[in-house]
């Protein structure tokens, strides 16, 4: 079932980025998309339909809480899109931003594989 959904993974850093599309990968997921930063990403988010997003909270352009709000004030077809935030801040006023613009869950660094993959499954599964 993991097969049909469309990902996509955004981090600026390539060893995380890489990290959590292999994770993907090993749950089965075949339709992955990465991006470096938020703004690529939003770029392609123009482009393409996803299923979930997962996104690194700090990154240069544009950092995660600003990707949300882009895909939360956007077109409808990608405005409910459940996005993940992945995170090593545990700042409450970034953690009540995200809330505000309807974050879907948290996935805070360190993590553990079992971790990111009950987060995924608990999103697109309830």
């Amino acid at each position: 079932m993991n097969e049909n959904y469309r990902v996509l993974v955004v981090d600026d850093n390539p060893k995380i980025r890489n990290l959590i599309a292999n994770i993907l990968r090993s749950a089965d997921f075949k339709k992955i998309t990465e991006a470096e930063n938020g703004q690529q990403a939003w770029d392609i988010i123009q482009e393409n339909q996803f299923d979930l997003i997962l996104t690194d909270f700090m990154m240069p352009e544009l950092d995660g809480i600003e990707l949300l709000k882009k895909i939360r004030s956007g077109a409808d077809e990608f405005k409910s899109t459940p996005v993940l935030m992945i995170t090593a801040s545990d700042r409450s006023a970034d953690i009540v931003e995200a809330a505000k613009w309807k974050i879907n869950g948290y996935i805070v660094k360190p993590f553990r594989i079992k971790t990111v993959l009950e987060k995924i499954n608990s999103v697109l599964c309830g």
